[in-house]
């Protein structure tokens, strides 16, 4: 009997180091994600929590969005224009469910919008084009006529259910020097150029490129990069940028004051300013450009990010 307890013992004795081992390694590794989403809910821009937010994104099921992936060629319909004055310093709100928007400087003080429908199949009747006035400015949007939605300003704007309608608007925006903007779109590729003042911009599916002379600016995308280009600072805005799935790069000019925070979970830093970077698992930038004071956050779950000097 003593032979025997004595070789089981070491095994038994074996086996609990073993067992404790396992509790220790998955207690670890429990610790170790619950500090990496815990830094990405800690660094999760106002944008996102806008987005989450927003009426018409917030309750929507995902059989709503049953996006035309046919590559075949497209047909193109009637075309929408609009033209008319906005003050510097209002809003211009464009509002899109499927489709991209361009939006490009404007030769004088009036605000250029047109709309272009392509389809395959579905009726691009089905799709009509609203605007909305209000004390801040102008909305514009693309409605699908048996998919609800409102045309609203900023956060109140609705976004249409498409339901296998696939009729999509494509949106090219002149818009005047210092009129503020923002854009919402559920499907396809927000791109801003030269503009002169604040920029709010949203996407789920597609990218954001984007370039002001005046902040703030907030770019989110759930699935794509994510860029914002600052040739100057008018002001003292915040830059925040964030995506899901996607590189985010901000371009900032090489004299800045600003206080930078930046995380990833699964990706590289770039970086052409003298900043920390922390962590193995969820690496962080961090430091202070300057005197400090602008805030800068640019946060990506899987994907790169890049702090660059515009030249």
């Amino acid at each position: 009997m003593d032979s025997f307890w004595h070789t089981w013992r070491r095994e038994i004795i074996r086996g609990a180091i073993l067992f404790g081992g396992v509790i220790a390694i998955g207690l670890c590794v429990r610790y170790i994600v619950g500090r990496v989403r815990a830094g990405v809910v800690d660094n999760l821009p106002v944008a996102l929590r806008n987005l989450r937010d927003l009426r018409g994104l917030r309750n929507l099921k995902d059989n709503d969005f049953q996006f035309d992936h046919d590559p075949g060629p497209r047909d193109t319909a009637d075309t929408w224009a609009y033209r008319g004055k906005v003050a510097p310093g209002k809003w211009l709100w464009i509002g899109n469910t499927n489709g991209a928007v361009t939006v490009e400087p404007a030769k004088g003080d009036s605000v250029e919008v047109v709309a272009v429908k392509t389809h395959t199949h579905s009726d691009p009747a089905s799709v009509h084009i609203e605007t909305t006035a209000s004390p801040e400015g102008l909305a514009i949007c693309a409605l699908w006529i048996h998919g609800g939605g409102r045309c609203s300003p900023g956060e109140d704007f609705k976004p249409s259910s498409l339901r296998h309608n696939d009729v999509a608007v494509e949106f090219t925006v002149r818009l005047p020097k210092r009129v503020r903007l923002g854009v919402t779109t559920v499907n396809g590729a927000v791109r801003v150029a030269k503009a002169s003042a604040p920029l709010v911009l949203t996407t789920v599916n597609g990218e954001i490129n984007a370039e002001t002379t005046a902040g703030p600016v907030r770019a989110v995308s759930v699935n794509g990069s994510v860029r914002a280009r600052m040739s100057a600072f008018a002001d003292t805005g915040e830059v925040t940028l964030f995506t899901v799935n996607g590189e985010a790069t901000a371009e900032l000019p090489a004299r800045v004051d600003a206080d930078v925070e930046a995380s990833t979970v699964s990706g590289a830093f770039e970086t052409d300013y003298p900043l920390n970077i922390t962590g193995k698992i969820g690496k962080q930038l961090h430091g202070t450009l300057g005197a400090g004071g602008r805030k800068v956050h640019i946060t990506t779950v899987n994907g790169a990010i890049n702090l660059r000097k515009v030249t």
